[in-house]
């Protein structure tokens, strides 16, 4: 038995969206990832990396310098405010900056309010402390980037179009710098579509920027608009520079691993690595690229010239370990993993694919141990999951209980893999009422998950609770009307209560026209029309689902189809024929002899 846990085997690149207020806090810093080729260094913890962002200076402890002509009561208020701020009450140190501000119009204190509004989280004081600030100071650039921002995220791009324009007019940064640290705080800032419209519309106003389809094409590939982002892209690299053809193939490579085609982008960037072999960044990406398309030996070889020439490229080291992993390759890996382990921040992800590593051999004491010293971090659950499990397979009920009982998780979601191991380990053990308890608690969380509706369905079954497998049944179809599995389970239910056959024809012809070489819906499809004396049609139908599957049930089904119409000769040879490949089943054993009593 193998449960099927999250092992956090592809991790691929994602576009983070943050609050507007959190890009804000960011206006003055610039993007070290986006702007230089620094993600060409492949020995990070994800690659190809995601933006990052330089810390801004800190403004809670910026006091602005006061010229002389300040009296006496501006100045105090001005320094209670500073003091509001060392003792953690930005907000009140925001309001009384800003009065002082709108009562002066002062352009220091104006900018000292912007900044303060920022740290009180607070859209509306954030939007009044720019106003502000762009009327007292309205050659301030970063009062117009703050302007655009939150007009886009009022859904008003024409606006923020407008004051786009004015602040690159009053930028000190070239066009090309400009439009990607726009972006970037599009990006992170703006969560709805509009974010896209916005950037099209800079495509239209620059059509000979490769910076502004760049921009484009990492602002679309945030919000998941993956065609738009790759429509973006090949245009920015018809209009390419010596300079930017590195950044726009290393976010080319991020896009296609997000995208169900990876042999596209293997062909589209060979090009690129034939001219730049040493971009190791994108090395790696093409490698996780034939990977994704199953060419495993290219992959390998790749992974291994990386290493060569990069020898602390620690993703690829991990990412071959990996794969080896997948291949069975298991003393390789193993040494990939030790070299792994040795690094810091890498121990906990070294220790979870070692376990697993030992456990897909049975090597049970070192894939627990290994498991064991995964102490926290993303792995952490995973891992004791994965040691409850082995305890399971090792027939020690009582510790994986309570291995699971130990796990300390908070999250909704974690609960609910904790829940459902137990559930799974109770429903093996035959404990049907306690694996429904366990699936009772996922379902008080999510009312609507419909594996467990599913899971929990056939328990009650087996302790003849029909009424509540029924009704378990058809909330899944409510929420999943083309889930096949509960169509047919409802149907076929109904055929062996000989009620419901209305209904139970309609549920099980759906689940036909949606699996129509579905061995099992066949069989069901083929049972209802036997009740219903259709023993022509019922034939068809079973003899197309043995033809898919040799199975026991079907054959019963068959045999008593055959024997119906008086083809008993028929009937015995196919019992002959099959009835030893199932031993454990005794009705199929004993169904001559009962048919013959008929």
């Amino acid at each position: 038995m193998t449960l099927k846990y999250s092992s956090n085997r592809t991790r691929i690149f994602q576009g983070m969206q943050f609050a507007l207020i959190s890009s804000l806090v960011l206006l003055s810093g610039c993007s070290a990832g986006f702007l230089t080729s620094s993600d060409s260094n492949v020995s990070g913890v994800a690659l190809p990396a995601s933006v990052t962002v330089e810390a801004p200076d800190d403004v809670l402890s910026k006091t602005p310098e006061r010229s002389a002509h300040v009296d006496a009561n501006t100045m105090f208020q001005i320094l209670a405010a500073e003091m509001m701020v060392q003792k953690g009450q930005p907000a009140q140190a925001f309001d009384l900056i800003y009065e002082v501000a709108l009562h002066t119009r002062d352009a220091e204190l104006a900018e000292r309010a912007f900044e303060l509004s920022i740290t009180t989280y607070d859209a509306k004081k954030i939007e009044a402390a720019t106003i502000l600030w762009r009327e007292i100071s309205p050659q301030a650039p970063i009062a117009w980037r703050a302007s655009f921002l939150i007009s886009l995220s009022q859904g008003s791009v024409d606006l923020a179009l407008k004051q786009w324009h004015r602040y690159h007019s009053l930028s000190e940064e070239g066009l090309d710098k400009d439009l990607l640290l726009t972006a970037q705080r599009v990006s992170t800032s703006v969560r709805s579509d509009q974010s896209v419209v916005f950037m099209q519309s800079l495509t239209k106003d620059f059509p000979d920027s490769w910076a502004a389809y760049f921009s484009l094409g990492y602002v679309a590939q945030v919000h998941g608009q993956l065609d738009v982002a790759l429509t973006a892209l090949e245009k920015a690299k018809t209009l390419q520079t010596t300079a930017s053809e590195p950044q726009i193939n290393r976010q080319l490579v991020k896009l296609y691993l997000q995208l169900d085609s990876p042999q596209k982008g293997i062909d589209a960037l060979k090009p690129y690595l034939k001219k730049y072999p040493e971009d190791w960044a994108v090395q790696e990406g093409v490698a996780r690229l034939e990977v994704q398309a199953k060419h495993y030996d290219a992959a390998e070889a790749r992974y291994e010239k990386i290493l060569k020439s990069v020898p602390d490229a620690y993703t690829s080291r991990l990412s071959l370990a990996l794969l080896q992993i997948e291949r069975k390759s298991y003393a390789q890996a193993e040494v990939n993993l030790d070299q792994v382990m040795l690094i810091k921040g890498y121990t906990n992800v070294a220790n979870y694919y070692l376990g697993l590593l030992h456990q897909e051999q049975n090597n049970h004491e070192k894939a627990l141990h290994h498991f064991a010293s995964v102490m926290s971090g993303n792995y952490y659950l995973d891992a004791q999951l994965h040691r409850a499990e082995i305890y399971f397979s090792m027939n020690d009920m009582a510790k994986a209980i309570k291995v699971l009982d130990l796990i300390d998780v908070d999250s909704p979601e974690d609960k609910i893999k904790v829940y459902r191991a137990k559930g799974v380990f109770y429903s093996y053990e035959n404990e049907y009422t306690k694996a429904i308890e366990q699936y009772n608690k996922v379902l008080a969380i999510d009312s609507d998950h419909i594996e467990v509706l599913m899971a929990q369905a056939l328990l009650f079954y087996k302790l003849e609770q029909f009424s509540a497998y029924e009704r378990n049944l058809k909330h899944v179809i409510e929420l999943a009307p083309n889930e096949v599995d509960a169509l047919n389970a409802l149907g076929y239910f109904y055929v062996e209560q000989n009620s419901h056959y209305e209904a139970a024809e309609s549920l099980l012809k759906k689940a036909y026209r949606l699996a129509p070489k579905n061995y099992y819906v066949l069989d069901s499809l083929g049972w209802f029309y036997f009740q219903k004396k259709n023993y022509a049609l019922a034939e068809e139908y079973l003899q197309k689902a043995l033809a898919i599957q040799v199975d026991d049930e079907v054959l019963i089904h068959l045999i008593s189809t055959y024997w119906k119409q008086g083809n008993d000769e028929k009937a015995r040879a196919l019992w002959l024929r099959h009835h030893n490949k199932f031993l454990q089943n005794k009705r199929l054993q004993g169904l001559i002899h009962e048919l013959e009593k008929l």
